[in-house]
């Protein structure tokens, strides 16, 4: 199933950025971060979804909480690390009032990050403890598991992106967590999940690292269970809009398989998602036949 990202039309409101997709004919829409909170935000989403038959998951930084702050669910600061447990437990009960049966989230991060940080060059000095971080992500990750099988919420988890900037920034160091293969699997060391593999993220901090984009790819593939795709130039993480030849693309039709879920996560005009809709119908349709 292809799925488009909320954030892929920036709009003030989510039911703005909602009816845009569903307009144009987007039904599988994955509800994400970029707008602001308002009271009545879940009435819209039903009214939406009840008018053109649309079909929720969610990710991340939704719902938008009333006063923005990043999540990190390995924050060794106690007022980030409860709000941000206290925004996935608002947030399954707004999936499970909704009937979304979808949750990704972020793997944490090792450095203090503001709202402002988000996207660009972090310049905050304020680093974790890396041992207490994981055991803080930990154990924040198995509370919102438990939630989730509690109320038949399947989930998800993201790796990150690790931008050259960003690791220029921090003298070489790497403080984000699930970069690449084997800070993933040091992940899978402790945790049981479900990876989500953005293969725009990973294109990045393969680059910034210095490592084989295709083959930290191949050596995820039996891992993957969902996709999220957008183009880059390997430096930073911009959500271009598709292109055929690149070799982002390439890599998504090496992984691809008819039970993997994939999310567009790119940018631009309605017109420019819905082409990059087609153009991933187009090649996993063919791909599909010859797997038959």
């Amino acid at each position: 199933m292809i799925y488009v990202s909320s954030s892929c039309v920036r709009q003030r409101y989510i039911a703005e950025a909602v009816e845009a997709l569903a307009k144009n004919g987007v039904c599988n829409i994955e509800l994400s971060g970029g707008t602001e909170y308002y009271e009545d935000l879940i009435r819209d989403l039903r009214s939406l979804k009840q008018t053109y038959g649309l079909n929720y998951a969610c990710h991340a930084y939704f719902p938008p909480p009333k006063v923005p702050f990043v999540v990190n669910l390995a924050s060794c600061n106690d007022y980030i690390y409860k709000r941000s447990l206290e925004h996935y437990v608002q947030c399954i009960d707004m999936l499970k009032s909704m009937d979304i049966k979808i949750l990704s989230i972020h793997a944490g991060f090792l450095v203090e990050i503001g709202t402002e940080d988000i996207g660009g060059r972090l310049n905050r000095r304020i680093i974790y403890d890396e041992g207490e971080a994981y055991d803080r992500f930990f154990s924040a990750y198995e509370r919102i598991r438990h939630l989730c099988i509690q109320n038949g919420i399947r989930l998800f988890l993201e790796n990150n992106v690790l931008s050259a900037d960003n690791y220029t920034e921090f003298g070489g160091h790497n403080y984000m967590m699930m970069t690449d293969y084997e800070s993933i699997m040091r992940m899978k060391e402790t945790l049981d999940f479900d990876l989500l593999l953005d293969l725009g993220h990973l294109h990045v901090s393969a680059n910034t690292l210095k490592l084989n984009y295709g083959e930290e790819c191949r050596k995820l593939q039996s891992h993957v269970r969902w996709i999220h795709i957008s183009e880059n130039n390997g430096l930073s993480d911009e959500h271009k809009p598709l292109t055929e030849e690149s070799e982002i693309f390439r890599m998504f039709l090496e992984l691809y398989h008819p039970r993997l879920n994939v999310t567009l996560e790119t940018n631009g005009d309605v017109g420019e998602i819905v082409a990059g809709i087609e153009m991933v119908k187009k090649h996993t349709l063919y791909l599909t036949e010859e797997q038959r």
